[in-house]
């Protein structure tokens, strides 16, 4: 049992880890990105039982019935294959409407949120209704800022859903949990200043949550070689030259990726592009997408047949099981390209 350091106000706490085995579940958010992959993988080669293991999703662009908008198409069908090759469940929770929803919100609360049970063998929809808070308006993007306040997406779209779906979920009442995300300093000053384990926010009388970030201190170098042992197929946006998996749209892309986007997928650029008219606010405070995208080039694409393949692919909603697994494993293109189109 190890003890831990978290910061509650202006209190410290010690708060005792429990062993892994003495969790009831172990609960990894899997975005689809390399290094949520990588928990995974430890957390199997430090022999947790996947009976314990449950994978999360929050889908960034709604639920099955809104629109397309920010997220790479084939993110939720590569999960899915990641979770039946390993044979461990995988739940998605999202809000309604998505990104998208919330930056057209108009004097209303925000939307409700949806997150998947398990029952008996099958899943249900739960449906969490908006009951409280403020009626606002938004019809702005996110703030390119490490503050959740201004750059709200990943506050609405990933920690909220999460969060109340955890508090809502009655399997959780009475279990010791642990929650298990792949931030890693390396990635920018602010995560650098996170916390390797700590007191979860959902940790309640009710059950005892902890958080635990496993890759905090890998390299980059760490979380590729640990995916090639595996012989683990990258996601897609990967083999494209993406450096992150983010959104597809993501606020931080540098000038190359929105140029990359706009040549393998101008039509969703188009949508980011004409949003940005109609709502009169643009992504980055002084240049329009064209603007930024015309600054780019597209030296991080791969070339000829091989672009054609990914590009589908990515673009797509299928992704079976079979493919996760790559016997003649390579690097991915993207590797080793700096954190430019992710989060601060």
């Amino acid at each position: 049992m190890a003890i831990m350091k978290t910061e509650v106000g202006q209190t410290t706490l010690f708060v005792n880890v429990l062993s892994l085995k003495k969790y009831d579940k172990i609960i990894v958010s899997m975005s689809g990105g390399k290094d949520s992959l990588a928990c995974l993988l430890h957390l199997l080669e430090l022999g947790v039982s996947r009976r314990k293991i449950e994978l999360v999703h929050q889908c960034v662009d709604g639920g099955p019935d809104d629109e397309e908008f920010m997220d790479w198409p084939v993110t939720e069908a590569y999960c899915k294959a990641i979770s039946k090759y390993f044979g461990i469940p995988i739940y998605f929770q999202w809000r309604k409407g998505g990104i998208l929803g919330e930056i057209m919100r108009s004097d209303s609360l925000t939307n409700d949120v949806y997150f998947e049970q398990k029952v008996k063998r099958s899943k249900k929809v739960v449906k969490l209704e908006t009951t409280r808070g403020a009626k606002a308006t938004r019809l702005k993007f996110p703030a390119m800022k490490a503050d959740l306040r201004t750059r709200w997406c990943s506050s609405s779209a990933k920690i909220d859903p999460f969060r109340r779906a955890l508090n809502n979920n009655p399997d959780y009442v009475g279990k010791k949990i642990l929650v298990i995300t792949g931030e890693r300093r390396e990635e920018s000053s602010n995560r650098a200043k996170y916390e390797e384990v700590e007191l979860h926010q959902c940790n309640s009388g009710k059950k005892l949550v902890h958080s635990w970030r496993p890759v905090i201190d890998w390299k980059e170098e760490k979380v590729w070689d640990i995916i090639k042992r595996w012989k683990i197929q990258p996601h897609p946006s990967y083999m494209l030259g993406w450096s992150r998996m983010s959104c597809f749209g993501c606020i931080f892309s540098s000038p190359n990726h929105w140029a990359m986007m706009r040549q393998i997928a101008p039509e969703r650029f188009e949508k980011l592009v004409d949003l940005e008219k109609e709502i009169n606010h643009t992504i980055d405070n002084k240049l329009t997408l064209e603007e930024k995208a015309k600054k780019g080039n597209l030296d991080l694409l791969p070339a000829g047949e091989e672009l054609k393949y990914w590009t589908k692919i990515a673009m797509g909603k299928v992704f079976s099981v079979e493919d996760i697994i790559v016997q003649d494993w390579k690097l991915p293109i993207g590797a080793f390209r700096g954190s430019a189109g992710g989060p601060t």
